[in-house]
């Protein structure tokens, strides 16, 4: 289901749920907390006092089962009715850019939870950030519809949804990527189903979902008896730099395919959340013909940390003959905007060889959290550690090699 919204309508909107939180409610500005459940899942929680509003109607089961836990549920609606009216804050009261806007929780990488908080000033330069990750002449608009794989449980995923907001586009969230999946969820690949309903012409998606919508397109091009010199041609425009999705053998071999899996409106993919093949890269930009930018993300950050230009050519292509998956993975790019990284514990002697720089990843900026976790020990000057490894080229791009262990302070 899609609707439209304008900015100061939803201003507006956020402006009545609040007024309805401290009136109906009893919230005290500065001091108490909300948690978002959102589709997740509300644990039994005994404890009384606590209020749990509720979309939709209340059945009996419900009220019942309230009552034995003296959990208070509340009608959504009754919150927007008792914020209708205007709310008197003290100046002290009204919110800043540096207030905190949420508190992310993830696994490190052995599974011990951790937690980062970010503020309004981070989702607002993640915004910013993210703009980056399209071409300057054929930036995001109102007339884009916006599909992400990445929940907004994230901040990543988060961030992607304000873009979206910033920019008045669509915006849809692919199905089952809640903290929580069962084993029938995590079987089902609901990215085909989501781009069918929604028609995108920007995917941020991961590299695995992109290979396999790019195996589908090609998979039908393949009915065409020329789908063997269309191949060629294509490729051999994309290794002298050049993508185009209005070349003849666009029209004539690949458009159906792409119209077939719902992908004709596409403009633009961004990948991210996990390594890219090399070995797929001709697959993906052949098939889909748009700019492709691939983006290094972290739960430190609500942007990504990393992202290689969405024209960028300069790629791994599979050897003749077969697939070639080379070890040595694909950078992502340079630094994205909002954030500052270095590489510490570099080998004076690997540089001397003439080697690349390589070592631990440190980040900092404005689209960067606060941990709460005491185990993340920061650098001086707020830089903090990503707990990965990577090199750095002579170009400016930068390569995650692996991870990074560190228990210890600087």
């Amino acid at each position: 289901m899609y609707f439209q919204t304008t900015n100061a309508e939803l201003q507006n909107r956020i402006t009545t749920l609040g007024a309805g939180f401290v009136r109906k409610l009893d919230l005290a500005p500065r001091d108490s907390s909300v948690l978002m459940l959102l589709d997740d899942s509300f644990a039994d929680e005994k404890e009384a006092g606590l209020h749990l509003i509720v979309v939709g109607e209340i059945d009996d089961l419900a009220r019942s089962h309230s009552l034995k836990t003296g959990i208070n549920l509340i009608p959504w609606t009754d919150i927007l009715e008792s914020g209708g009216g205007p709310l008197n804050l003290s100046a002290a009261d009204l919110p800043t850019t540096n207030d905190v806007f949420m508190i992310s929780y993830y696994g490190d990488e052995i599974g011990q939870p951790k937690a980062v908080q970010f503020t309004h000033q981070n989702m607002t330069a993640a915004v910013v950030s993210n703009r980056a990750l399209f071409s300057v002449s054929t930036p995001l608009s109102g007339s884009d519809r916006i599909l992400s794989s990445f929940s907004m449980n994230t901040p990543f995923g988060m961030g992607v949804a304000f873009q979206a907001l910033w920019e008045g586009a669509s915006f849809s969230v692919k199905p089952n990527i809640g903290l929580f999946k069962t084993e029938s969820d995590k079987a089902e690949d609901s990215v085909f189903a989501a781009i069918a309903a929604s028609r995108p012409t920007i995917l941020y998606v991961q590299p695995s979902e992109l290979d396999s919508l790019s195996s589908s397109v090609l998979a039908t091009a393949k009915g065409s008896f020329l789908y063997t010199l269309a191949w060629k041609r294509k490729m051999g425009a994309l290794l002298e730099g050049s993508l185009s999705r209005t070349t003849p053998w666009d029209r004539v071999v690949f458009e159906d395919a792409r119209v077939k899996w719902s992908l004709s409106d596409l403009r633009s993919v961004v990948t991210a959340g996990e390594p890219s093949d090399p070995s797929t890269q001709a697959i993906c930009s052949i098939a889909t013909s748009v700019p492709i930018a691939r983006a290094h993300i972290h739960p430190l950050s609500a942007s990504p940390i990393l992202a290689s230009h969405p024209l960028d050519l300069q790629r791994h292509f599979p050897a003749t003959g077969g697939s070639r998956m080379s070890k040595d993975p694909l950078h992502v790019g340079p630094p994205a905007p909002s954030v500052e990284v270095k590489l510490v514990g570099v080998s004076e002697n690997e540089i001397d060889a003439g080697n690349d720089p390589r070592g631990e990843l440190l980040i900092r900026g404005t689209s960067v959290g606060t941990p709460v976790s005491e185990s993340t020990v920061p650098y001086p000057d707020g830089w903090l550690p990503s707990g990965e490894r990577a090199i750095v080229q002579s170009n400016g791009t930068f390569k995650v090699i692996g991870r990074q262990r560190r228990t210890t302070g600087p």
